[in-house]
């Protein structure tokens, strides 16, 4: 085959492999010194070894870079195109090399030194004993030729004297290097190096993708006790579909355990690479005993560890094609026994014939207790696996023998919500912890399961085509996923971009994103600043849904550095310790979109601009001006609802009063207590008002009202006051206690509020909200958002009847 004209050139022309370039080396012979009884040899030794050190003193002819030639290191692949690093740069830890260029290298070897020279050099004794002449190791593929000397016509030398030399080769081991006598020598390989690194990806694996490709990871049989797992990838593309299945699974901590692969490359060199080890437990079990396999695995297919990351942002915008081609996602729970037991239990949970006995069963409690400890598997945490699932048109659920469908653990789950009080009664009756069933581990994949199975909606055409309508917004899809967990700031909106109904156009065909002008501000761009692209989502929120209340909702995370309209003040606190409690703080007083419980707004939508800060260059945030009515002023405050206890203070300033054997109750302290709500959004029954009686008949010996204490108390004999100290503990959980100043009103602030903050009521926000006047060093004003509040009598446009009343201003949000 003619060489390829347009191919790179390599570095060193001399190893491209065309051998008619280099002519056949001549043998030579090597002398051999007649030693005396002092160790001196001949004179016409002498002269003939100074002549052979003459050709041994040669240019060496490496190509290498900068840093390996300083290093005095091997420069390898010799036959790389630059820009191509070398592996010694892109190995080096703890971070890469800069590499440079490779250059010929041209430095010589010293003079050989005669034996007496060399060892006075040394200054160690002479040996006086003979000494044999010094072979060379001899690797040949021919014929060894024989020298014209025989055994004693040349000075009476033995035949062990008289040896037959070859051109040097390379050992196979060697310890600095090896030295090519000729340059005709092949190129000594580096030795294989292990690196313990899971960003570490082999250029040589890892081959450029053209428009529309994504690597296939071909995972070779092996047996389950086998430890070794290979693999090697093939190319597919939109335009050619092929058979594979996809991987979700939990990614793990960064510090979690490697493991090792082997990647064979096209050329079918093995490279040895390292994942965590959740990922190797799943390719080991998934893995058949005698067939490949081919899957799409996230952290394998897509270049992680790369600096390119305009080919990641492509993988990922496709991930819901790849997900949504392939035949089947093995959904991997991870291999351990409570799993298998929550698995082959089940079953027995859809039988609807069976589950009114089978939630009464107290022999069943264990594999409840399985089912349950099933939800809290940190994979239903994962943001980016609600749209692994959604997309996919078949799941099935691992952890060894047997897998299920993952639409049985989607019913199993809706009957378990419906029986909750049923088991709960029969978990106590074991004495087993009935908070377990409502753990907010347990709350969160519940979550997870919902909108992974509800956010898409399939529909078949009359001519047989499939039609996909997504049913969230991304808003919405947002709020409800705010629990879950992303490594990655950005992924908190990017993950459930490609399902949200008002997310990128996709095409029909590819599922990819059509670029559009509107969609540029969020479209997937992992080098983009995370603060321009959390306000991006929050504006387009607010234009989509003409609402404010995006604002209130608890979705940023702990994330800093954001505008308070982004990211409320009443985030900034620490959040208590997860091992105190499963709750860390109130529900959101705004809800979910589209199910709003208040209407202090009401008839109003939102009005609001966007500008730079003039005053704070160097700050990326933007100002959110809105509009609305500042109502009221915070004149007094009670301490934090520290894990939902009412506190003594909260008693005092609300005017609740001992009269004999009975309390003073203002109607407005025990609705404000609730929110004015059921648990279900409805308005707050009056028994609430008996209950909160008998919670004071308990108070502590510091006139508190221990909630958790008294839902222990009652859990056995009034299912009814569990329930209204619930709901106290959903509102008030971390929030003070607020009285104003003009009006005398009462409410709930988050625990950032502070005496003198502003109560207001913004148009298009359902709820009342908490601002801090603040002013620049240039004397402008501008107002933080503390966040969301409950004040009792405004809360359902109260305010808005009386316009009149309060001035209508614009306030600007940092």
């Amino acid at each position: 085959m003619p060489p390829d004209t347009n191919s790179p050139t390599p570095i060193d022309p001399q190893l491209t492999g065309d051998t008619s370039r280099l002519t056949a080396q001549p043998l030579t012979v090597l002398p051999t010194r007649t030693q005396h009884d002092d160790g001196e040899a001949d004179d016409d030794d002498e002269t003939e070894q100074r002549n052979l050190g003459s050709e041994k003193r040669q240019k060496l002819n490496l190509w290498k870079c900068k840093q390996c030639r300083e290093a005095r290191k091997k420069c390898f692949p010799a036959d790389r195109v630059w820009p191509q690093k070398c592996e010694r740069c892109l190995a080096h830890r703890p971070e890469p090399l800069d590499c440079s260029e490779p250059e010929l290298n041209t430095r010589k070897r010293g003079p050989n030194l005669k034996d007496k020279a060399r060892d006075k050099q040394k200054e160690k004794p002479k040996d006086k004993s003979p000494r044999p002449p010094k072979r060379i190791p001899t690797v040949s593929t021919s014929e060894p030729r024989s020298r014209d000397s025989t055994d004693e016509e040349e000075g009476g030398a033995s035949t062990d004297d008289a040896t037959t030399y070859e051109r040097p080769q390379r050992t196979e081991v060697v310890s600095k290097g090896v030295k090519r006598e000729y340059l005709g020598d092949p190129v000594p390989e580096l030795p294989k190096m292990v690196i313990n690194d899971e960003n570490y990806r082999p250029t040589s694996v890892y081959q450029p993708l053209a428009e529309g490709e994504f690597r296939i990871l071909k995972l070779a049989p092996g047996k389950k006790d086998d430890k070794i797992i290979s693999c090697s990838f093939v190319t597919a593309s939109v335009d050619r579909p092929m058979k594979y299945e996809a991987i979700s699974y939990l990614w793990g901590a960064a510090g979690q355990r490697s493991m090792e692969i082997h990647l064979t490359d096209p050329q079918g060199k093995s490279h040895p690479i390292f994942i965590r080890s959740h990922l190797y437990e799943a390719l080991k079990f998934l893995r058949h005993p005698s067939k490949f396999r081919y899957f799409w695995v996230d952290a394998l297919c897509i270049n992680h560890g790369s600096s390119d990351k305009v080919e990641k942002n492509k993988q990922i915008a496709m991930k819901r094609f790849v997900f949504r081609s392939a035949e089947n996602l093995c959904f991997w729970l991870g291999e351990d026994e409570n799993s298998k037991t929550a698995l082959r239990f089940i079953p027995r949970i859809l039988d609807l014939v069976g589950i009114d006995s089978l939630v009464r069963d107290e022999s069943t409690v264990d594999d409840w207790l399985a089912f349950v400890t099933l939800l809290k598997n940190p994979v239903f945490s994962r943001l980016w696996l609600v749209q692994e699932v959604a997309v996919a048109q078949n799941v099935t659920l691992h952890s060894g023998q047997p897998a299920i469908h993952y639409g049985d653990l989607v019913d199993a789950v809706a009957i378990f919500r419906s029986f909750r009080n049923q088991i709960s009664l029969m978990f106590r009756n074991k004495g087993k912890n009935a908070k377990e069933l409502s753990a907010r581990k347990v709350i969160m994949a519940e979550r997870f399961i919902e909108v992974s199975a509800n956010s898409l909606r399939i529909t078949t055409t009359p001519n047989k085509e499939q039609k996909t309508h997504r049913l969230l917004s991304l808003e919405a899809l947002v709020s409800h996923l705010t629990s879950l967990d992303s490594t990655n700031p950005l992924d908190r909106i990017y993950s459930v971009l490609a399902i949200a109904k008002d997310g990128p156009r996709l095409d029909e065909k590819t599922l990819m994103p059509i670029s559009r002008q509107d969609d540029d501000a969020l479209r997937i761009d992992y080098e983009a600043d995370f603060v321009d692209v959390y306000q991006n989502f929050v504006i387009r929120a607010i234009q989509s849904s003409h609402s404010l209340d995006i604002i209130c909702r608890y979705w940023a995370g702990a994330v800093e550095n954001l505008p308070s309209w982004v990211r409320p003040k009443q985030l900034l606190q620490p959040a208590l310790d997860g091992n105190v409690s499963e709750r860390t703080e109130a529900d959101s007083l705004v809800g979910l979109p589209d199910h709003n419980d208040y209407h202090a707004s009401r008839g109003t939508v939102a009005t609001f601009r966007v500008k730079a800060q003039a005053s704070f260059a160097n700050d990326k945030s933007k100002l959110l001006c809105v509009r609305g009515m500042r109502v009221d002023t915070i004149a007094k405050l009670g301490p934090r609802a520290s894990e939902g206890i009412i506190l003594y203070e909260w008693l005092a300033l609300a005017g609740c009063v001992s009269q004999g054997l009975q309390f003073n109750v203002p109607e407005e302290f025990w609705r404000t207590l609730v929110a004015d709500r059921g648990p279900n959004g409805t308005m707050a029954p009056s028994w609430y008002a008996r209950a909160f009686r008998y919670c004071l008949q308990h108070l502590t010996a510091t006139g508190d009202i221990n909630t958790n204490r008294l839902i222990s108390l009652q859990e056995d004999e009034s299912s009814l006051g569990v329930s209204f100290l619930n709901r106290v503990q959903s509102v008030i959980w971390n929030r003070k206690f607020l009285v104003s100043k003009e009006n005398g009103w009462f409410g709930l602030g988050p625990m950032a509020t502070v005496e003198t903050d502003i109560i207001c009521v913004l148009y298009g926000c359902s709820v009342p909200v908490i601002l801090r006047p603040m002013e620049t060093e240039d004397g402008e004003q501008y107002f933080l958002l503390v966040g969301e509040c409950y004040v009792h009598g405004i809360m359902d446009g109260e305010i808005i009847e009386t316009a009149g009343k309060y001035g209508e201003e614009e306030f600007d949000l940092r």
